[in-house]
């Protein structure tokens, strides 16, 4: 990958240049991509907490509770399977559910059918605050992604996709 003539010198591609220069030897061409990648990745990450923020949430007490409130009613599951959905360990759901319940978002209660097996529900409450969160999380990341046409917002999904599959499957 080569810089464009006309691309200002930033952080990335200033450090590309860098390594270029000190060891001509190494491809480097992976640098720009991963660290464009994560130059947008924090700048989203740091825009949508802000908001989250406003609602008394951090971006996993989100991820928990819309797991929840995509199931349907009575927006309820298991602690294993959100934490499958999120791709958390059983031991990192028990923390955040603790949490969440303590702020009154979500409640416990045991399986009618097995009493032996903890459903994890959303509250009143929970269902409120997770869908006035998502309207401005939504909002918030049509903003963050407007320097990019529907086209080119599609293009990249995809793109992302695939080396996001490629990278699961190859660390299997």
């Amino acid at each position: 990958m080569t810089v464009e003539a006309n691309m200002p010198v930033d952080g990335v591609e200033a450090t590309v240049r860098r390594w270029r220069a000190q060891r001509p030897d190494l491809d480097v061409s992976p640098m720009s991509v991963i660290g464009w990648l994560t130059t947008a990745s924090n700048e989203i990450e740091r825009r949508l907490a802000a908001v989250l923020s406003e609602y008394g949430l951090q971006s996993w007490e989100f991820d928990v509770l819309a797991t929840l409130r995509t199931d349907g009613e009575p927006y309820e599951m298991c602690p294993g399977t959100i934490g499958g959905h999120l791709r958390v360990s059983n031991s990192a759901m028990t923390n955040r559910i603790k949490r969440l319940e303590e702020s009154g978002l979500v409640e416990r209660h045991f399986s009618p059918e097995n009493r032996r097996i903890v459903i994890i529900r959303l509250t009143e409450r929970g269902i409120e605050v997770t869908d006035r969160a998502m309207d401005s999380y939504l909002t918030e990341g049509k903003s963050a992604l407007e320097a990019l046409s529907p086209s080119e917002t599609d293009q990249l999904c995809g793109l992302l996709r695939k080396l996001g599959t490629a990278t699961t499957s190859e660390a299997e």
